[in-house]
């Protein structure tokens, strides 16, 4: 709450009425997005919404090239803090409300607001929706009325209700619960990530805040299915065809089986087929590819030619970085990311990068050269 109340602080007193408020494009990023448009919106404050799925370096760059702005990053942003802080340089006021693993922020006017640097986990305490309502809370005790909003995002983290997240589900029980948060966070998983070039993130704001109607229903639908279609496809691929292997990594080349959609579609496959134990080797870090699409809808156009990476860990494995005999994931990506010129980000058993589309073998290389050194036999 400390380091709330010094966020809040500097926020009250700084001069700007421009917010750029900038939401990851999953169910938790989308409720975290609706969480702070609301309370912003509702003291007078000029909102500019955009949706990222992936930060890449020149993203930042563009952001953070104005100045005397107020920049709120909501369930992204935290694990790169320290390059936020080298960019912003006091320029405008940042505040990233978030629970991905984190980096620190050298910059006074960037604050980085992530349970991880509190003793906690991101991974089982806090949803990014819940930190995110947890600052807006503080900010108005009104906020109490976003409760349920802020649940949704909460189902993103699997296993027993703890820490930020059961505070949240105290008052949205204590308010009454008005919305079927499983029906939301299900809609939300597919508009936003594989609606992401077709205005889905933004329809999720709308659903969070105003409630479900036959079009954004309709939808969901049609994008479910569609999604259903290209997990099948490639699924059949890799029965057929198996993955590329190395020591310790199993991967695959999407090729433009998920064209059209946002790239979180491939990690939401990753994450699907890490189940599959006669398809996947249990003791091999999965890694999907797809190549990244230019535009950041309503915010710009990238530079050169990326890849997006997702990588999960198959049942094994995961419980084998959970007791420190193999690397986690996130600390994995960053190495082979930074290695190639790419970026990553991500939790111990989950985790993306974008690296350049030229790279993808040497990325491989260096992802086995750092378990190789790092794995307990």
């Amino acid at each position: 709450m400390k380091s709330i109340d010094n966020a809040i602080n500097m926020f009250k007193k700084y001069g700007s009425k421009d917010v750029l408020l900038i939401f990851h494009d999953d169910a938790d990023g989308i409720s975290s997005g609706a969480i702070a448009y609301k309370a912003l919106k509702k003291m007078g404050y000029n909102i500019r919404l955009i949706c990222i799925e992936k930060i890449l370096p020149q993203i930042l760059e563009y952001i953070h090239k104005k100045k005397d702005k107020i920049i709120f990053y909501t369930d992204l942003a935290s694990p790169h803090a320290d390059k936020i802080s080298k960019l912003n340089s006091s320029k405008n006021l940042v505040i990233i409300l978030d629970h991905h693993d984190p980096t620190k922020s050298t910059d006074p006017l960037v604050f980085n607001i992530n349970p991880e640097l509190h003793g906690m986990t991101g991974e089982r305490d806090a949803s990014g929706s819940a930190v995110t309502y947890m600052f807006m809370k503080r900010l108005d005790e009104s906020n109490i009325d976003l409760s349920p909003i802020a649940l949704i995002g909460t189902k993103e983290i699997p296993g027993k209700i703890r820490g930020i997240n059961l505070l949240v589900k105290k008052d949205a029980e204590n308010i009454g619960i008005n919305i079927d948060i499983d029906k939301y966070f299900k809609i939300l998983q597919v508009i936003g990530p594989v609606g992401y070039y077709s205005d889905g993130p933004y329809l999720g704001i709308e659903a969070c805040l105003e409630g479900l109607n036959e079009k954004i229903t309709n939808f969901y639908n049609e994008l479910r299915e569609r999604r259903m279609k290209a997990n099948k496809r490639m699924l059949a691929i890799l029965y057929r065809k198996g993955f590329n292997n190395t020591k310790h990594v199993q991967w695959f080349d999407s090729g433009n089986i998920f064209g059209g959609m946002g790239t979180k579609a491939l990690g939401t496959f990753c994450s699907y087929i890490s189940y599959m134990g006669k398809l996947v080797d249990p003791y091999k870090y999965i890694i999907g590819f797809m190549r990244m699409p230019k535009k950041i809808p309503g915010l710009m156009e990238i530079k050169g030619e990326w890849l997006k990476v997702s990588c999960r860990a198959p049942n094994i494995l995961k419980r084998k970085i959970k007791i420190g005999s193999a690397p986690p994931i996130v600390d994995i990506l960053i190495h082979a990311s930074e290695k190639v010129g790419g970026i990553a980000d991500g939790h111990s058993v989950a985790g993306s990068a974008v690296i350049p589309l030229d790279k993808k073998i040497e990325f491989i290389e260096y992802m086995d050269e750092y378990v190789d050194d790092k794995i307990v036999i």
